[in-house]
């Protein structure tokens, strides 16, 4: 696909939201629509195993899924309410230094399509989804069964009903045998659908997306999800101190009007190295008015919690779209030169 169709298909997809509206005029007076959602949500700043080698992949793997299942029942435990959503940092089950320790691609991609995920590796935290009627967001390494030999870098939601939403890496740097979905478009869209890049999906919390680590450091990925009606983005992350993660955090919860929730890892621990590798940046909660409402960073681990009030994403709109949102005619024919 040429550039300039990619970037039309973009420009329309971005035209409207959920209701069939810019998201700028999505938002409803107080007195015209039932009682939002109002809810508390967590986000993680842990470690993870790094499996050491393929023979110890089973293992580390069923150690990295209870480690998770132990997180969420402390965050039960102590915040001050059971939040109804969790983040996790990027491939809480094998780590992003998988490669380093030579355990190929094909030997950790999970295929989210076609195998129930509460019968396989992560019926763990499913089973705490049901516990706690909660929702829980990280990432893996993915195959399709539609395109043999393609893997993705996968950002995921999982809930009591199972898988709820997946979405594959648009166009941030990943491993050489990650797959990016810029460059098989066409495919894709054929196998899952028109609304099958970067989706949204309706819960009982609110319209959820979720990206994965460099997604957010492309502002037009943030405006498309809010412009598609995204009202909550679930940011699985592993950052550095190189990248202004808090600033381009609350830019994009003020410019998109979104709740914006980053879990990150804190550190990766190697079974064969005892000396630990610690990680930059913070787990973070920021409003849609792109205040900075929670935060876990350095080498403190744990969660950090804060309320989510969709009223709050309404008159966020309402009272600053009109500086915000683009003017779509504009900038996409200036795009498309």
């Amino acid at each position: 696909m040429k550039r300039r169709d990619v970037l039309r298909k973009l420009s329309a997809l971005t035209a409207v939201g959920v209701s069939g509206l810019p998201f700028a005029a999505s938002a409803l007076s107080k007195d015209s629509r039932s009682p939002r959602p109002v809810y508390q949500a967590a986000v993680m700043r842990v470690p993870v195993l790094v499996p050491p080698s393929l023979d110890a992949l089973n293992d580390i793997r069923r150690r990295n899924a209870e480690a998770m299942v132990d997180e969420i029942e402390k965050v039960a435990r102590f915040a001050a309410q059971t939040p109804h959503v969790i983040v996790f940092p990027v491939l809480q089950y094998t780590s992003s230094r998988r490669a380093v320790s030579g355990v190929p691609m094909e030997a950790v991609a999970i295929d989210l399509v076609s195998e129930p995920l509460d019968q396989g590796i992560f019926s763990p935290v499913i089973d705490a989804c049901r516990r706690h009627n909660l929702y829980v967001a990280t990432s893996t390494q993915e195959k399709v069964p539609q395109l043999p030999g393609t893997y993705f870098h996968t950002g995921f939601i999982m809930g009591p009903e199972g898988l709820v939403l997946r979405s594959p890496k648009v166009q941030a740097p990943s491993a050489p045998t990650v797959s990016y979905l810029r460059d098989i478009m066409t495919d894709y869209e054929d196998i899952f659908g028109p609304d099958s890049i970067m989706p949204v999906a309706k819960t009982s919390i609110g319209n959820l997306a979720c990206y994965v680590e460099g997604e957010a450091q492309v502002l037009e990925a943030s405006r498309l999800l809010a412009t598609k009606g995204a009202e909550v983005i679930l940011h699985t992350s592993l950052e550095s101190d190189e990248v202004p993660w808090r600033a381009l955090k609350q830019s994009i919860g003020y410019q998109c009007h979104v709740y914006l929730l980053t879990g990150t890892t804190s550190r990766n621990i190697y079974a064969d190295n005892p000396d630990e590798e610690w990680a930059g940046g913070s787990a973070t909660i920021v409003g849609p008015d792109g205040k900075l409402l929670a935060e876990k960073k350095g080498q403190d681990e744990g969660f950090a919690t804060a309320e989510i009030n969709l009223a709050a994403v309404d008159e966020a709109r309402a009272e600053f779209s009109r500086d915000t949102v683009p003017a779509w005619s504009l900038y996409s024919d200036l795009y498309n030169r």
